[in-house]
């Protein structure tokens, strides 16, 4: 054998270890994962006993917790919570981003998963959804808008829902956690 071959051979050889190592850690591992650590997006959410959101709630956690990912399926996330407990979560409850303050409003969009901010192109439709700011109820009376109206959306304003009452709605309409 000549030292060229020979020389030949054993780069042949190192190139195989090195596809089998890449191998190994690329696929061999994969279902194993690596820790990935989550952050929970507002307070009340609950940690489940398995992956579905009737299932029963092993804990609940404030906006802000971290998590550490132990498994995906579908969509929840097997979690480890501090303290060493484990659950799933609605994986649309959880965010890569550390919040810079811990819980969350208690509106829809929230308990859907949805951001809780809204940008400055959506402000317009957003001001409605908040009522009428002293100004907006100052043109209304100027632009003719009859008194009862203006009545009808500060009663609109002060309806509150409940968090039993929002998880029975999302429940009972197969949404965000509930849905098939």
């Amino acid at each position: 054998m000549t030292m060229n071959s020979k020389n030949k051979t054993v780069r042949g050889f190192r190139w195989q270890v090195a596809c089998l190592i890449v191998f190994l850690f690329g696929f061999g591992f994969a279902g194993q994962g690596f820790a990935e650590t989550l952050y929970v997006k507002k307070d009340g959410t609950k940690l489940q006993a398995a992956d579905s959101a009737k299932s029963d709630v092993v804990a609940t956690l404030n906006g802000g917790t971290a998590v550490q990912v132990v498994k995906k399926a579908g969509k929840f996330y097997e979690v480890t919570a501090p303290g060493g407990k484990k659950g799933w979560i609605f994986k649309f409850k959880l965010t890569a981003k550390a919040p810079a303050q811990s819980g969350g409003g208690g509106d829809v969009l929230g308990a859907l998963g949805g951001q809780q901010k809204i940008a400055a192109r959506e402000s317009g439709s957003g001001s409605s959804i908040r009522g009428l700011s002293p100004i907006s109820e100052k043109r209304a009376k100027t632009k003719g808008i009859p008194e009862e109206n203006i009545k009808a959306v500060k009663q609109m304003e002060s309806f509150k829902v409940s968090k039993e009452e929002l998880d029975r709605f999302l429940k009972e309409g197969h949404l965000g956690e509930y849905g098939e």
